[in-house]
């Protein structure tokens, strides 16, 4: 009997012990059912045995206080806490996630086990306002700082090569900003800025750029020749890389500033317009002759982009004639073929190819309104035409007027005699009055466009 109530006692014992593991093993599950289980991480933050509002309230605390340090290279440039941009994240729902996902029976396992749950949150958000207040007071910006360059053709005494890029280390403030919101956003604490510089948007290994310096090569190394009025000119190498360059659109281009300029510098040198002459007159040897209407220059404002248009297509560069304006281009300047007129003789001669054909005494204009000296042309031939001033019109048969004011050649029956002194009390308001006869025989002869020396 002793014996069987032995037994009896032990398994008493064993069952209350099994009773209260049970008992135990259920409190705690059931502790567990709205708790986490042990050994519960969220971004380094144990939650095990805290309620989802607790482990939201240690989060919080935790994101508030967590130290975010920004680096350069190896240079740590600003450090800044959550709370300073307004980290005001609610974890709850990922919180309620993960505990869904948690046996509350399986404690004792977690507890003698190895492993655990150890989780980041994602997704970690903060008040914009105050991370973009926070964002402009960053020392972001130095004069130290190199900008980014990018690779262009540059010009060399000889010719042309292409300058490398330069990255410099200026940041991009709207890369710098979106990756500080990315690296927060996924919890990161160790940032760097390292690829949120500005960048070059060219590099030296960029086919069009190298596409152009063989277009520039290619044109640095054109002959262009003048052929100015029978005159060889050929421009100078140093003058044509001059005028070679890229534009702000990095396209070739041609300097037609620079290309006016030296067209400009040409026709002061040829042209013979508004210059003074030294003519070989009939009766007074070499006199000189001042500037009349006669003449040409070179048109630089239309031959520049002309030019620079001819020398981008590589056409028209050799024995290129120029755009001109004026008269007489292409004689040998006054030429063998002239009217003569000396108005201290008052006489007239037409000389054609060097020959003297005619000549005659003249009436010119008297001192009041007298004959302006200067080397004109007859611009025009006209018949039966009436002479207008402010207080004359007078018909006459043949016109040859020779400069812009209204002074030509033409008959004048009026007149009793020619040459001497008559023009002082018989002159003319300018013109050159000459015998009918012989003008009928100087407007048959001559063409319009032909010099008229008044010397």
């Amino acid at each position: 009997m002793k014996s069987m109530s032995m037994k009896k006692t032990t398994i008493g014992i064993i069952l209350a012990i099994l009773i209260l593991i049970v008992g135990f093993y259920s409190f705690k599950s059931i502790g567990y059912q709205t708790k986490f289980l042990p050994k519960t991480v969220v971004d380094g933050v144990a939650i095990e045995n805290k309620t989802i509002s607790e482990a939201n309230a240690a989060l919080k605390s935790h994101y508030q206080d967590k130290v975010f340090k920004v680096t350069e290279g190896e240079k740590e440039l600003f450090s800044f806490k959550g709370q300073e941009i307004g980290i005001t994240d609610d974890f709850t729902k990922n919180l309620k996630n993960l505990k869904s996902k948690q046996n509350p029976w399986s404690w004792p396992v977690r507890m003698m086990g190895s492993k655990g749950d150890k989780e980041e949150m994602k997704d970690v958000t903060f008040n914009e306002a105050t991370f973009d207040a926070y964002f402009a007071k960053l020392p972001l910006t130095s004069s130290e700082r190199v900008k980014p360059e990018n690779a262009k053709v540059e010009k060399t005494a000889t010719g042309f090569s292409i300058k490398k890029e330069i990255l410099g280390n200026t940041f991009d403030e709207a890369k710098v900003k979106a990756w500080l919101k990315k690296s927060i956003d996924e919890g990161k604490t160790d940032i760097t800025l390292d690829d949120t510089y500005q960048k070059p948007t060219v590099y030296s290994n960029d086919k069009a750029l190298k596409d152009r310096l063989a277009k520039l090569e290619s044109l640095s190394k054109l002959t262009i020749t003048y052929n100015i009025s029978g005159q060889s000119v050929t421009v100078p190498h140093e003058t044509l890389l001059s005028w070679l360059d890229e534009n702000d659109k990095g396209e070739v281009a041609v300097d037609e500033a620079g290309v006016e300029k030296y067209v400009t510098e040409l026709s002061n040198q040829y042209s013979t317009y508004k210059k003074t002459r030294t003519f070989k007159s009939t009766n007074r040897g070499e006199v000189q002759v001042p500037p009349g209407i006669y003449g040409w220059t070179l048109n630089a404002e239309d031959e520049a982009p002309a030019l620079a248009k001819d020398i981008l297509a590589e056409k028209n560069l050799t024995d290129r004639k120029p755009i001109v304006s004026g008269s007489g281009y292409g004689r040998d300047d006054i030429g063998n073929t002239y009217i003569e007129v000396d108005l201290a003789s008052q006489h007239m001669w037409y000389y054609k190819d060097g020959a003297k054909v005619l000549d005659t005494d003249v009436v010119t204009g008297k001192p009041a309104t007298p004959t302006p000296p200067g080397v004109f042309s007859v611009w025009n031939k006209e018949r039966n035409a009436t002479l207008r001033g402010e207080d004359y019109a007078t018909p006459v048969d043949h016109w040859m007027p020779i400069d812009t004011t209204g002074v030509g050649i033409h008959d004048s029956p009026w007149q009793p005699a020619y040459g001497g002194t008559l023009y002082q009390t018989v002159g003319s308001h300018g013109c050159i009055n000459t015998p009918p006869a012989i003008m009928t025989q100087l407007y048959d002869m001559v063409e319009a466009g032909i010099p008229v020396v008044v010397f």
